[in-house]
Order: C-alpha cells, then structure tokens, then sequence
C-alpha cells in the first residue's frame, strides 16, 4: 500500500511539473530624428567656425558667404535667431574677418546682401559697431557708390554708413556724393537720398557742400524729371545764400519754367523765400512781351506764378503786374484758371 502510495505520489510531480515561460523577446527602439533646435545649434556652430578659421580654401569660403548670406536675406524667425547667435561669440578681430570676407570676391556677397530689402535692414545693423570692420563696409560702397546710391534697397545701406562711420570715412563719403551729385539727382532713387540728405540733420556734415552743387546745376536740374525735386528740396530749407545762388543761376529761366509742372513750384518758391529773388522774378514777368504774360496767366501751371507775383510784398512790383494785365481783364475773366488773377484785379483800385 505504501509502495503503491508512493508510486502515485510520484505521478502526481511528474505530471504537475512547471515549463518556465519563454524569454520576453526585445523590441527593438525606434531612433528619433535630430530636433530642429539641434540641427540650428550645429549650423550655428559650423557657421561660427567657419568665420573664425583663418585656413579656409576657396570652395570652404564659397560655403560658408553662401551660408552667412542666404541668412542675411532670410525672413525666417529661426535665421533671425541664428544671427544673433553668431554675431554675438564673434570678437573684434573675428567680426573684422567677416567683413572682409563678407566684401571678399568683387563685393560680391556685400552687394547681394545690401540689395535684398531684409539683408540691408540686417546690414545697416553691423554699420558702426567696429572701426575695423567699416574700413572694409565703406570701401564697398565707395567703389559702387552710384550704383548703391540708385538702388531702392542698397542706397539706405549707403545713407545708415553716412550716418554712424568714423568722422574720415564720412568725408569719403562726401565726397563721392559731391563727385556724383548732379547724375544721381537726375535719377529716381538717387534724387529722393539726396534730398533726404538735404533735410536731415544727421548729414549736415555734408549739407552746405551739397546745397552748393545744387545751386551751381540748378538750371540743367531745374528742367531734369527727378533733379527738380532736388532744388524744390533746397529751396524748401531756406539756406539764404543757395537760395540767391539758384534764383541767379534761373534768370531768364523764370517765365519758361512757369509753364512746366515742375518748373512752377520752384519759381514759386523762388517768390517766396527771398525778397532779392522775388523782385528778379517779378522783373522778368514785367518784362514779357506780347501776350506772353496773359498767355502764362490763363495757362494751367502758369496762373499759379502769376497769383503768387500778384501777393508780394512790394507795392511797387505787385502794381506793375496789374497795370501790365489789366488790360486783358476780359480774356481773364473768360479762362478757366485765370479767375483768381482776375479777381485779384478787379480788387486793386
């Protein structure tokens, strides 16, 4: 019975013996892309390195101006980042670098930059912060100045330099303005820099000279499309002495001038500004022969000098006109733009 218990007892534990469970297989783990912020903070760095190395090769330096451009010109938030970034760790002899690669290869980069309307904002930015990196910023724009200076985009470039270099590099640029003064007036992003520089006081430095070169062309801007906005800009800021410079280089002009759109407000101005150039105009009107005085007063810009020279000061100008137009009353009367001026007669007793 034992015996046979005991037989039964063994079955029981060979039959209830436990299989261990098989080893948990592994998953294998995905690999995650680098982050965006990493792959920023690499093209930072390598941008870093690369301007601070003095063993670049060529194609290296092709690279990295291609890299630093295409960031100057970016409008992409995390560019703007990028710059900061990098401008930051540069030191003085490192920035300095930059500038000279940046002017490197025939300005190449520099001008590319300086006409891209987000690079000229970024590069007006590094203008001023180191007298060793200008010398190489205002030799760029002295080699292009009329090109820069006539571009809608560069020329701010040009304008932010005037502004913030160094008391020599200023002169430099003076003097190219005064070199190129009458060709630039005569084009249409040129003339508005000139006159910005006429107005603002940061450029007074320059203004005198410039007023002067105006004055002295006067008669050939005067008839110029963009040039005659430049001397409306310099009679408009009352210097005495270029407005007297302008209204004798104008003389014999003033009736001719009238009949223009153009022309009209800078005799105007010329009627307004100075009791010496008042009377030359209102002389040469007197002296009008024929009908050409009615014919400037019944005119569509003309009546507008005629009404003006009507005003001034002096009795003894102001008579003159009326006794020479009173005479034609009735055909002032009948002109659509000669109402005034009649009126203005009918008033004078």
């Amino acid at each position: 019975m034992a015996n046979g218990d005991g037989s039964f007892s063994m079955s029981i534990k060979q039959e209830n013996t436990t299989v261990p469970p098989p080893p948990r297989r592994e998953t294998p783990t995905a690999s995650h892309p680098p982050r965006e912020t990493d792959l920023a903070d690499d093209k930072a760095q390598s941008l870093l390195n690369s301007l601070r190395s003095t063993t670049l090769t060529p194609q290296e330096t092709e690279t990295c101006m291609q890299s630093l451009t295409n960031s100057m010109t970016s409008s992409e938030d995390d560019e703007v980042a990028l710059l900061r970034e990098v401008f930051s760790k540069l030191n003085g002899r490192e920035f300095r670098r930059m500038a000279f690669l940046l002017t490197s290869n025939s300005d190449r980069y520099f001008l590319h930059i300086a006409r891209n309307k987000t690079g000229s904002i970024r590069l007006q930015k590094l203008l001023g912060k180191s007298d060793h990196a200008d010398v190489f910023f205002v030799g760029s724009l002295l080699r292009h100045f009329f090109h820069v200076m006539t571009d809608k985009v560069a020329s701010h470039v040009a304008t932010r330099g005037m502004r913030v270099f160094s008391h020599d590099k200023k002169r430099a640029m003076r003097d190219q303005i005064l070199n190129h003064a009458v060709p630039l007036a005569r084009t249409r992003h040129g003339s508005l820099m000139l006159r910005v520089i006429i107005t603002d006081d940061d450029f007074e430095y320059c203004r005198h000279y410039l007023l002067g070169k105006v004055a002295s062309n006067a008669l050939l801007l005067s008839y110029d499309a963009y040039g005659n906005f430049v001397v409306q800009q310099a009679l408009k800021h009352r210097d005495l002495h270029s407005t007297r410079n302008i209204g004798v280089r104008l003389r014999g002009h003033y009736v001719d001038l009238s009949f223009t759109e153009s022309g009209r407000h800078i005799v105007e101005k010329l009627l307004e500004r100075d009791e010496e150039t008042e009377a030359s105009v209102v002389a040469e009107l007197l002296e009008c022969e024929g009908d050409e005085l009615v014919r400037l007063a019944t005119s569509v810009y003309g009546h507008y000098v005629v009404e003006k020279a009507l005003k001034v000061k002096r009795v003894d100008l102001s008579r003159g006109l009326v006794n020479k137009l009173k005479p034609s009353l009735p055909l002032l009367r009948s002109s659509h733009h000669a109402t005034t001026i009649a009126e203005i007669l009918e008033s004078v007793r």
